[in-house]
C-alpha cells in the first residue's frame, strides 16, 4: 500500500526463491547420476523460472518510471544480496547474477539471469545427454530448452533500454540457438520468426543510427531466406509482416533516405504477399502507418501520407479489413500535412474524425500547421472548435491546453495581420482565465508569455520594449519566472528601437537593466544576449562617442569571458566600427591575419554553439 509498497521487493524476489526450489531439484536428480527420473524436472520447470527473469524486467521498466531512486537501489540490493548468498546460484554460469548493491546498472538484472538459467539448462542438458542414463534413453527425452525460451531471453534483452549491447546479447543468442538446433536436431530448438523479430526489434530501437536500421533489415534478409517459402502448416513457422514492420519502424526512425527505405520495405512486403498468398505477409495499417510516419519531415511528407492513406482505403476496398486506417494512422497523417504547407488537409482529415475520437493533440497538430503558415485566424478558427465541442458537446477531450493557446498565439504572432498584437494578448488572457477558473491544463508557463513577447516584439507599435516588460511583470504576478529566452526577447526588442533620442535612451536603459538583473534571476548570459546588447548598442548610442565605445567594450570582454563570442557578433560589430576600431576593443594589434573568429583565441568561443570557422552574414 501506499506509494513504493514492499511488493516490488517480493516481485522481485519471486524468481529468485523458484530458481532456489529448482536448484534443489536438479541436485538431487544430478546427485543420482540421471536416474532418478521422479526427481528430474521438466522442460516447462526450466522454462518458468526462465519466464519469471524474463518479466522481472518488465517490472523493473515499470518501476523505473514510478519508483523512487533510493527505492529501486533497495529493491535492488535486496535481490543481489538474495543471489549473492545462495551458493546454489553462484556455481550455475560464469555469468553469476548481476551485483546490483550500488543501484546502478538495474536495467539488464531480469535479461542477465534469464539468461544465465537458459547457459545453465544448456549444460545440464549436455551432462545428461553425456551420462550413463542418456544410454538407456532411446526416445532422447532430454532436458533442453526450446525456442522459445530463447526467444523469452531475447526479448528480455531487447526491452532491457541497454541499446546497442542488448541488440548484441539478442544476436549473440539467435546464433547460439541456430548452432544448438544444427547440432542437435530438436525440433524444439528450431528458430522460429519471433526469435529473428526479437532481434530485429532490438536492432531497430539501439539507437538512431542507420547501421542498426541496415542490420535489422539483413535480418529481414535471413528471414526470408528461411521462412519465405516455407510449407509448414504451423502458424509460428510462417513469415508474417511483424518483421517487415518492425523494420519499417527502424527507418522510421533515421534520418536522411529512411522514407524512401521504410517505402521499399513495403512494397516488398506487398510483393512477397502476391508472390506467396501468405495472408500472414499482407500489410496492416501497422505497415502503412510506419512508412507515413517515415515521410512526417520528408519534402513531399503531406503528398505521400495523402497517397498512403488512398493506398489504405483501397486495400480496405479490396477485402483487406486489416488496412483501415485508425486514429493513430489519421493523427500521423494530418501531422506530415501540416509539416509540409498541406495543413488545409489535416483539418479535412480531423472533420471526417467522429467528435467523440478528436482531442485536443489532433486540433494542436492542426494549429501548429497555421502557425507554420502564418495564419492565425484559421488557427483560432480551430481552437473554437475545441471550445465548442467541449462546452456544447461535452467532449472532455477536446478541451484547450496550455499548448492549444501557446500554438494559436505563436499563429498569429507569425501573421502579417493588423491584429495580431491584440489577439495575442486575448488569446493569453483567456488562457489565464481559465487556469483562475480551474482548468489546470490551462496554467501559464514562460513558454505562453515568450510567445506572447515575441509577437508584440515583430508589432510595428512603438513603446513596444515597455509593453513587453509591462508583460512579464504580470508574468511573475501569475507565478512565473522571465527565463534567458525572456530576457533576450525583451533586450533584442530594445536594440530595434526607433525614433527619437528619447525614446532610444529609454530603450538602452531597460535593455542594459535587463542584461544587469540576470545574475540577480540566476541566469547566464549567451551568445544571444550578447548580440543584442552590442546591437542595442550600436544602434541606441549617438555615433562616435567614448561612452559607445567603452560600453561595446565592456560587453565584448563580457562575452569573451563567458566563452560565448561567435562570427555573428563580430560581423555585427564590423558594420558600424571600422576595423581598427575593432582590434582596440578586442586588444588583438596585429594586422597579419584578418579579423575574424578563427584568429581570435579559442577560449573566447569555447562555449559557442555557432562554429569557430563559420563566417555567420
Amino acid at each position: 500500500g501506499g506509494g513504493d509498497g514492499g511488493c516490488g521487493d517480493r516481485d522481485m524476489k519471486d524468481p529468485l526463491r523458484a530458481e532456489e526450489i529448482l536448484s534443489k531439484l536438479v541436485t538431487d536428480y544430478e546427485t543420482s547420476n540421471f536416474r532418478e527420473y521422479r526427481l528430474r524436472p521438466t522442460r516447462v520447470t526450466f522454462s518458468t523460472v526462465i519466464a519469471m527473469y524474463a518479466q522481472s524486467e518488465k517490472l523493473l521498466r515499470e518501476m523505473e518510471g514510478t519508483t523512487r531512486n533510493w527505492k529501486m537501489k533497495q529493491i535492488m540490493a535486496m535481490a543481489s544480496s538474495s543471489s549473492s548468498n545462495n551458493s546454489w546460484m553462484n556455481n550455475k554460469s560464469n555469468n553469476s547474477s548481476s551485483s546490483l548493491h550500488d543501484g546502478k546498472e538495474v536495467m539488464g538484472w531480469g535479461a542477465t539471469n534469464a539468461e544465465r538459467v537458459l547457459d545453465w539448462t544448456i549444460g545440464l542438458s549436455e551432462r545428461e545427454r553425456h551420462s550413463r542414463r542418456a544410454m538407456d534413453n532411446p526416445q532422447n527425452d532430454y532436458i533442453c530448452p526450446s525456442a522459445r525460451d530463447f526467444a523469452g531471453v531475447m526479448d528480455a534483452w531487447a526491452k532491457a533500454g541497454r541499446g546497442v549491447e542488448g541488440a548484441r546479447r539478442c544476436e549473440r543468442l539467435l546464433e547460439r540457438l541456430i548452432r544448438l538446433h544444427e547440432e542437435l536436431g530438436y525440433v524444439e530448438l528450431r528458430p522460429t520468426p519471433l526469435c529473428f523479430g526479437t532481434v530485429i526489434d532490438a536492432w531497430a530501437k539501439a539507437d538512431n543510427r542507420h547501421e542498426s536500421a541496415e542490420h535489422a533489415e539483413s535480418l529481414l534478409d535471413r528471414m526470408e531466406e528461411l521462412f519465405l517459402h516455407s510449407r509448414n502448416d504451423s502458424r509460428s513457422f510462417r513469415l508474417s509482416n511483424i518483421a517487415y514492420n518492425l523494420v519499417m519502424d527502424a527507418w522510421s526512425r533515421r534520418p536522411g533516405n529512411a522514407a524512401e527505405r521504410a517505402e521499399r520495405i513495403l512494397r516488398r512486403l506487398e510483393h512477397n504477399y502476391e508472390l506467396t498468398n501468405n495472408r500472414l505477409l499482407r500489410p496492416d495499417v501497422i505497415s502503412y502507418t510506419a512508412v507515413m510516419k517515415a515521410y512526417v519531415d520528408h519534402p513531399n511528407g503531406g503528398e505521400k501520407a495523402l497517397q498512403i492513406l488512398e493506398e489504405m482505403h483501397h486495400q480496405v476496398r479490396d477485402g483487406n479489413r486489416k488496412a483501415r486506417p485508425d486514429l493513430k494512422c489519421i493523427s500521423v497523417a494530418m501531422d506530415a500535412c501540416a509539416k509540409n504547407g498541406l495543413t488545409a488537409e489535416a483539418e479535412r482529415l480531423l472533420n471526417d474524425i467522429d467528435d467523440s475520437k478528436k482531442s485536443e493533440l489532433l486540433f494542436n497538430t492542426v494549429m501548429s500547421g497555421y502557425k507554420r503558415e502564418g495564419r492565425g485566424e484559421s488557427a483560432e478558427a480551430a481552437l473554437r472548435r475545441m471550445i465548442g465541442l467541449l462546452e456544447h458537446g461535452g467532449w472532455e477531450r477536446c478541451s484547450p491546453d496550455r499548448i492549444s493557446y501557446t500554438t494559436c498565439i505563436e499563429a498569429w504572432g507569425s501573421s502579417k495581420s493588423q491584429e495580431r498584437v491584440f489577439r495575442a494578448k486575448a488569446l493569453l488572457d483567456e488562457c489565464i482565465q481559465r487556469y483562475q477558473g480551474g482548468d489546470s491544463k490551462c496554467k501559464p508557463n514562460d513558454v505562453i508569455f515568450n510567445s506572447v513577447a515575441q509577437a508584440i516584439s515583430k508589432g510595428d507599435v512603438e513603446g513596444k520594449e515597455t509593453d513587453i516588460l509591462a508583460l512579464f511583470e504580470r508574468m511573475e504576478s501569475v507565478g512565473c519566472e522571465p527565463t534567458l529566452p525572456s530576457f533576450n526577447i525583451l533586450i533584442k526588442t530594445c536594440s530595434n528601437a526607433t525614433g527619437s533620442a528619447e525614446r532610444k535612451r529609454n530603450a538602452l536603459q531597460i535593455a542594459a537593466s535587463a542584461y544587469s538583473s540576470l545574475p540577480a534571476a540566476g541566469l547566464k548570459a549567451d551568445s544571444i544576449t550578447y548580440t543584442s546588447m552590442i546591437h542595442a548598442m550600436l544602434n541606441l548610442i549617438e555615433k562616435s562617442t567614448e561612452e559607445k565605445v567603452n560600453g561595446i567594450a565592456g560587453i565584448f570582454r563580457r562575452c569573451c569571458d563567458e566563452g560565448v563570442l561567435n562570427q555573428r557578433i563580430l560581423n555585427l560589430m564590423a558594420t558600424a566600427m571600422t576595423e581598427d576600431e575593432l582590434r582596440s576593443i578586442a586588444g588583438v594589434h596585429s594586422t597579419d591575419e584578418p579579423f575574424k573568429i578563427s584568429s581570435l583565441p579559442a577560449e573566447w568561443s569555447r562555449n559557442s554553439s555557432s562554429l569557430r570557422t563559420t563566417d555567420v552574414e
